[in-house]
């Protein structure tokens, strides 16, 4: 026991600055925030609070926008040719077309009579 309090005395000879720093400070914002609420604050205000609202308000049913009526495509000369969608068709056929190339080769070299009408 003896040696908390000579302890406690070495804490508090050695952190008094700090020690006391605190406590002014703690009283100034004690004493600031009393004078703020004596002199800024409105103790009562003179507006009325609204009662907590307990259950939704009902509110109307939104119906749909009328429909608008459909616009017509544009004129063929009009539409862009290459377009990303016929550009990956355009890719398509030309890999289909291809494949049929290549096994239509493979088998007039391959089978006799295949890819010619002589045979």
């Amino acid at each position: 026991m003896f040696l908390f309090v000579i302890l406690a005395i070495f804490l508090l000879a050695v952190f008094w600055q700090y020690i006391l720093a605190g406590l002014v400070l703690w009283v100034l914002v004690h004493t600031m925030r009393a004078v703020i609420t004596w002199t800024v604050a409105d103790v009562k205000p003179n507006y009325r609070r609204r009662p907590v609202q307990t259950r939704p308000v009902a509110r109307p049913v939104q119906t749909r926008p009328a429909p608008k009526p459909a616009r017509e495509l544009p004129a063929p000369g009009y539409l862009p040719r290459w377009n990303a969608g016929r550009r990956l068709e355009a890719g398509r056929e030309l890999a289909q077309w291809q494949k049929e190339f290549d096994q239509a080769a493979y088998f007039a070299k391959t089978l006799p009579g295949w890819g010619s009408k002589t045979g």
